[in-house]
């Protein structure tokens, strides 16, 4: 049979360890805001849950209304998390938290004035987060996500579906402003058997954590594999499946792709002068300020020393010109504000198109590099084209001795 010590010990218990796990992940991984923001709702879910269990030891306060406040922000802290992992910024106004914050007022001041069912304003807005949880799971596009947002949907409904049988229980049966009157749920089978169901959706919500912690490593493993360490951009493993990826997409639609080779101007005269330290910063602000100037679906790639390449789907020669000369006038205005000096440059681009059937990558990327020698040998700080769709594969001599020269 049920035992209401029997359950809470173990809830306690289990919640030691489940907060215990989160927070040595969190300690050790504090890059991913997501699992910080769930292990705060573990850590407020067992302070609760230790506080619960001093009913009739400890002051209301204590025991009831100070554990409901940490209920509903736990489960605050569960949708902040939720949205870490889908959308991956912070909320943009502060609309929700201002509310939240009137609501946890409004309740603290009913529970204290001794209004006799204020256990529904705690719930309700438990009940609007796990809405808005699912409705944050639902828009999730990464189908290496698919299986865990499920998961995360399934627990959340679970929890609404416990919820909608235990509210009428407490709202028609106890009343939790006293602990004389909540006392008899301790011994209500039904009761006892829902707050065993709570139970076994704490471990699930904890299992889900868990999975979307390994499902946000393996992601950061990859963007470190795809990525240049220096800049943040992706690399050249990346920009080649990247191109391949959009090349098939080009041909496939008949649309328009172009593409950008990039070079800085005399980069080697910047790490000679100022040391290798200025150079890293001036790759890393360089590749800001073009990222700044592209386009949201445009992939920009560190793809040499000082060498970038910018794909531009759908995008024609004139535009494909239009955003070089951009980027060229913005580059040449920039100041890099460093320790030893503040940095002037300027950059050489190349462009190219695919220029449909028979063309592909290693062709764009050949024609993009001999357009940007034309431009350095044209005195650099310039933009130029190469458009000669059965220009050699192989390096004409002329690109060789360029190349030496370099």
């Amino acid at each position: 049979m049920l035992n209401y010590q029997t359950l809470f010990i173990c809830d306690v218990a289990t919640g030691v360890v489940y907060a215990g796990a989160m927070s040595i992940l969190a300690l050790h991984h504090p890059q991913l805001r997501a699992h910080r923001w769930f292990t705060a709702a573990v850590l407020l879910g067992l302070l609760r849950n230790a506080l619960l269990g001093t009913l009739g030891t400890f002051p209301l306060v204590l025991s009831i209304l100070f554990p409901s406040l940490c209920n509903i922000v736990s489960f605050f802290c569960i949708y902040m998390g939720f949205r870490w992992v889908i959308v991956r910024r912070p909320l943009q106004s502060w609309f929700w938290p201002i509310f939240l914050a009137i609501e946890l007022a409004v309740f603290s001041t009913l529970f204290l004035s001794g209004f006799s069912h204020t256990f529904a304003f705690s719930i309700t807005p438990i009940f609007a987060l796990c809405v808005l949880s699912i409705q944050m799971l639902r828009r999730s596009q990464d189908p290496d996500m698919r299986t865990v947002v499920r998961a995360g949907i399934t627990v959340l409904i679970a929890h609404l579906t416990l919820i909608a049988i235990r509210t009428p229980m407490v709202l028609f049966r106890y009343d939790v402003n006293t602990s004389g009157h909540f006392r008899p749920a301790r011994q209500d089978p039904f009761w006892l058997a829902t707050l065993a169901a709570m139970m076994f959706i704490s471990a699930c919500f904890f299992v889900v954590y868990l999975w979307f912690f390994e499902r946000e490593m393996n992601r950061a493993l990859r963007l470190q594999v795809r990525t240049d360490a220096r800049t943040g951009l992706l690399n050249v493993r990346a920009m080649e499946d990247e191109a391949e990826r959009e090349v098939l997409r080009a041909a496939r639609k008949r649309t328009a792709l172009s593409v950008l080779a990039i070079d800085i101007d005399f980069f080697k005269t910047v790490n000679d002068t100022y040391g290798h330290a200025v150079g890293d910063i001036t790759l890393k602000r360089v590749a800001e300020q073009m990222l700044s100037l592209i386009r949201g679906g445009d992939v920009l790639a560190r793809t040499g020393g000082e060498e970038f390449t910018i794909l531009l789907p759908e995008t024609g020669l004139t535009a494909a010109q239009e955003i070089a000369e951009r980027l060229r006038a913005s580059i040449a205005t920039l100041d890099i504000v460093t320790e030893a000096a503040v940095v002037h440059l300027t950059i050489s681009i190349g462009i190219t198109m695919y220029l449909g059937d028979g063309d592909a990558w290693p062709l764009m990327h050949r024609r993009a590099d001999v357009a940007l020698y034309r431009a350095k040998r044209a005195g650099r700080n310039c933009v130029a084209v190469c458009m000669e769709k059965n220009w050699a594969p192989t390096p004409l001599p002329r690109v060789v001795a360029l190349r030496a020269e370099r």
